[in-house]
């Protein structure tokens, strides 16, 4: 019983952030947080709130919530992308850099660039920490933004990925949109047991 009642509210959350967005107010629209039913405005504030509280322990937390597998799922999806030396990479919601990292490292001669968008300061104050301690000076650009409004000219990248941030945002068809718009595919990696 317990598990039906987990798969129903599963089901109802996945329907909740599929609803369309035309022409409705932000603070209108319903989505979820957790179990919780929460207007898309006050899902985007709870979410900033908690990377703010979690920012410097994101890395950590992720190797304990994954068993450290999570950095296999990233090695992965940077080997699926399999970029070419002069591919310019839009990572959205990645923070702490670890999609790009990856991405610099996957053929160091080449010359890649990446720009990490993330929505929460703190996320990317950490990531941009991060990157300078490992040595990532060139080649990395730092833009606070949303998914659902990126603050970039039409065409500027090759490739746009999103890592766990798909769990994060309010409207999904938004961020579809806006891959349509600028004209992108996009490679998701999700976690692996939802």
């Amino acid at each position: 019983m317990r598990l039906a009642r987990s798969l129903y509210r599963f089901g109802k959350a996945r329907a909740s952030l599929c609803t369309a967005s035309n022409g409705i107010n932000r603070s209108d629209r319903t989505t979820t947080f957790g179990f919780e039913t929460v207007s898309e405005e006050e899902k985007a504030k709870r979410v900033d709130e908690v990377f703010s509280q979690v920012a410097r322990h994101y890395d950590t937390m992720n190797d304990a919530m994954s068993l450290g597998i999570h950095r296999c799922w990233k090695d992965y999806f940077i080997r699926k992308l399999h970029p070419a030396s002069d591919t310019k990479l839009l990572d959205v919601a990645g923070g702490t850099g670890d999609i790009a990292f990856r991405f610099m490292d996957y053929s160091p001669l080449g010359h890649r660039k990446v720009t990490i968008c993330d929505v929460n300061a703190d996320m990317l104050r950490y990531g941009h920490k991060k990157a300078k301690k490992a040595g990532y000076t060139r080649g990395i650009t730092w833009v606070q933004g949303d998914a659902t409004n990126l603050p970039f000219e039409d065409d500027s990248f090759d490739a746009y990925t999103i890592s766990f941030g798909l769990r994060n945002v309010s409207n999904l068809n938004q961020v579809i949109a806006v891959l349509r718009y600028y004209n992108m595919a996009c490679c998701a990696l999700q976690e692996a047991h939802r």
